[in-house]
């Protein structure tokens, strides 16, 4: 009888657990739907070096929430002035001058977003190509195109229910390349410090709660 009841006890224990196990806790809650998505545009501001050069990117991203929490999305940057690295003094015309865009996707994931100040912790992926230009040529020169990845962090304050401010630094590895030229220089590694604005609806249910 003593048996029984162990037994008995032995597999109730067994499938208390096993209910728990088929509902575990994850990053969505198991409330994954249509109304806890949400889309956002984000344009913004990035300061790096390129080639040993400071320089400036005018970036856009845009990309889809998950339960205010895991954003994954694409993004563009184009530079905004011109740099001229020291290595063309000596091998290019004074009008030579490098021009650069960046362009790819990115994951972030986003800690406590309903609170005021919050942290977000983006992990951008791409290529950035790298391009001799001259003023008065007709045809440009070669250029290269280089694989980077670049984790950050930033600091976001929620402006409104359909605006963020966000800022902060992140560090740019270059990893493999897909195109050379002998004569353009290579972007290097590089710490960016970002701002931007974030600008639409973070998660459907906003709307509901109007």
């Amino acid at each position: 009888m003593k048996k029984t009841f162990l037994f008995i006890a032995f597999i109730s224990l067994s499938l208390t657990s096993l209910k728990a196990q088929e509902n575990p806790e994850t990053l969505f809650d198991g409330k994954l739907s249509f109304s806890n998505l949400g889309v956002f545009v984000d344009p913004g501001f990035q300061v790096t070096q390129v080639a040993g050069e400071n320089t400036g990117y005018f970036l856009f991203r845009g990309g889809v929430t998950f339960g205010d929490k895991l954003s994954l999305g694409g993004f563009y940057g184009q530079m905004i002035n011109d740099i001229r690295p020291a290595t063309f003094e000596n091998m290019l015309p004074p009008q030579a001058h490098m021009d650069s865009y960046q362009a790819g996707g990115f994951i972030e994931y986003t800690l406590q977003a309903s609170k005021m100040v919050h942290l977000t912790f983006p992990l951008s992926f791409g290529i950035m190509e790298l391009e001799v230009d001259e003023e008065g040529r007709d045809f440009d020169y070669e250029e290269t195109k280089t694989f980077f990845v670049e984790p950050g962090a930033q600091v976001e304050v929620n402006l409104h229910r359909f605006a963020r401010l966000h800022a902060g630094v992140g560090y740019r590895v270059m990893t493999g390349s897909i195109e050379d030229f002998p004569g353009v220089p290579e972007a290097g590694n590089a710490l960016t410090f970002q701002i931007g604005l974030k600008m639409g609806v973070f998660n459907f249910n906003q709307l509901k709660n109007q």
